[in-house]
């Protein structure tokens, strides 16, 4: 799915179980949501899941300018 997060298209994923507790995972530089597929996994019969690529990664948008760790985690935050 993608959603306009701060103005740019940002690609999730939801997996698991509703009303469950939720599990949000990040990826590092250079990956995308695939680099949690063993978690989603793992979890999803326990857990609500909230995969997503970050800016500039994956199928999310690459605007120009600085990635800061701010703009990342507001990012998630409207997400």
């Amino acid at each position: 799915m993608k959603a306009t997060v701060n103005g740019i298209s940002t690609y999730y994923e939801i997996h698991g179980r509703e009303g469950a507790p939720w599990l949000t995972f990040s990826h590092s530089l250079a990956c995308s949501v695939r680099m949690w597929d063993g978690q989603i996994a793992a979890f999803k019969d326990r857990y609500r899941i909230l995969v997503y690529d970050t800016r500039g990664h994956g199928e999310s948008m690459a605007p120009g300018g600085a990635y800061t760790l701010e703009l990342l985690a507001e990012d998630l935050f409207e997400l």
